[in-house]
């Protein structure tokens, strides 16, 4: 695993909205270069945030990376 590099992509991009975007639009070419496995580039194309916590992904950037995270929603309470 590459704890170190999954973090590293989860926080740019959380943090830098032009990476972001580019990795919206094509993800394998914004992961080339990166030392990730085939598992982890997996979870990324995915964008399969459970995968990429249980790989070495801090919770705080996984749920944190604008448009990335599935947020749950819970019915209002009468």
């Amino acid at each position: 695993m590459s704890r170190y590099e999954i973090n590293s992509l989860l926080y740019r991009l959380k943090k830098d909205r032009a990476f972001r975007e580019r990795f919206n639009a094509d993800p394998k070419a914004a992961m080339d270069g990166l030392d990730l496995t085939d598992e982890e580039r997996d979870a990324f194309m995915k964008r399969d945030m459970y995968a990429i916590n249980r790989l070495g992904g801090y919770l705080h950037l996984t749920m944190s990376v604008p448009g990335m995270a599935a947020h749950v929603t819970h019915p209002e309470r009468d």
